[in-house]
Parts: C-alpha cells; sequence; structure tokens
C-alpha cells in the first residue's frame, strides 16, 4: 500500500515547482533591486590623523568619486546614493568602511555604508528557495529515471 494520491506530487510538477523555486532564488539573490549605499562625510581633527594613515587627495579621485564626496560634503547626515566610484570601499550586510581624504588642506572622512534592513531576509529566503528547487528538481529527476509511477497511475 503506498501513499496516498492526494500526497504525493507528479514527475512532471516536481520538476516544474523545482525549476520556479530556481528561478525566485536566483531573482532573489542576484537580480533584486540595488539598495544603494549610504554616504556620510565629516571633518577631522587633524591631531587624528596619523602619519601611517592614507589620505587620498580630493584632486586624484576619479569624478564620480569627486560628486560622491561633494554629495556626502553638502549633507549633514548619512545620504543614499546609488553610484559605486572605484576610489572608496562599498561594503555588504550590516557594516561601513572609512576613506580619509584632504580638500583644500582639511582632512574629511568620508564613511560608506550598507544598512540594509531586510538584506539579510531576502538572502535567506533566496537560499531557502534555492534549496527546496535543488531538491524538488532532484527528486522530480530521481523518480522520472527510476520510473516511478505518477499519481495517476496509483489509483489504477
Amino acid at each position: 500500500m503506498g501513499t496516498p494520491a492526494g500526497f504525493r506530487f507528479s514527475v512532471r510538477a516536481l520538476i516544474i515547482i523545482g525549476v520556479a523555486a530556481l528561478v525566485i532564488s536566483t531573482l532573489l539573490l542576484f537580480v533584486a533591486p540595488n539598495t544603494g549605499t549610504q554616504v556620510l562625510v565629516t571633518e577631522v581633527d587633524e591631531s587624528d590623523v596619523s602619519p601611517d594613515d592614507k589620505v587620498l587627495r580630493y584632486s586624484n579621485l576619479s569624478k564620480g568619486g569627486q560628486e560622491l564626496f561633494d554629495q556626502g560634503l553638502h549633507a549633514d547626515e548619512f545620504i543614499r546614493v546609488y553610484q559605486s566610484p572605484p576610489d572608496f570601499e562599498y561594503p555588504t550586510g550590516d557594516t561601513s568602511a572609512t576613506a580619509l581624504v584632504e580638500k583644500n588642506g582639511t582632512v574629511y572622512s568620508i564613511v560608506t555604508a550598507s544598512r540594509c534592513k531586510i538584506c539579510g531576509l531576502v538572502d535567506a529566503l533566496g537560499y531557502i528557495a534555492g534549496l527546496a528547487g535543488i531538491i524538488l528538481l532532484g527528486l522530480g529527476v530521481y523518480r522520472s529515471v527510476n520510473g516511478e509511477a505518477d499519481a495517476r497511475a496509483d489509483n489504477r
């Protein structure tokens, strides 16, 4: 006596659901919209800058780096930006990176941060959907290769 027909998916259904779960996983992990980067620029007391600290010169920044720096300099708090010039680090998750930039004789700290509140949840859902897709697809292929009967064939 086998499993009741209502509780057993057909091979096609397993494969279709598995592929759908893999597509959803891909969308969640790789195609989800970019949440941008938060940037904060503040003036640094020169006595806090050690000779070992790497200080970037504003004039040596790329055009995009200068624009990003200027946007942050004109704001009083973190601002969200959607550009990522190569002059600075762009951390992922709930972390930040700091660089020192000298402009017109004044040293500034530029903090780039990713503070995505739901990124961890979206990533977890993406991994779960991917795992479910792999399991369902594998089960469907296994049942297809081994010639196991579909649910309709169990009722005959």
